[in-house]
């Protein structure tokens, strides 16, 4: 049975970027959106050793972002892709803590 995804979940995975070479390593996303059989999605990246690309118009800050982020983190909104939820049945989802 495919996963459920909803807009503010974070997962973990490797999709390919969309000049379609797939990340080395593991990454977190962020869903911002769900329509039928596709997650819209942005590319997370963590702050430290960026800082400068903050200042970037097409990437914000998360303000709230731990948990599911361990750091200080942004998103890339000129990475949003609309992925098929079929090519996201390996991510692992990011597990909000309950207080």
């Amino acid at each position: 049975m495919p996963q459920t995804f909803i807009a503010g979940q974070a997962f973990w995975g490797r999709i390919c970027f969309p000049d379609g070479d797939l990340p080395a390593y593991d990454r977190p996303y962020l869903v911002v959106g769900v329509d039928g059989d596709y997650v819209e999605i942005l590319t997370v990246s963590s702050v430290t050793g960026k800082e400068w690309k903050l200042s970037i118009p097409t990437n914000r800050e998360i303000i709230n972002y731990d948990p599911p982020f361990p750091k200080r983190t942004f998103v890339k909104l000129d990475s949003l892709q609309k992925v098929h939820i079929n090519d996201l049945s390996n991510v692992m989802i990011a597990k909000r803590e309950e207080h």
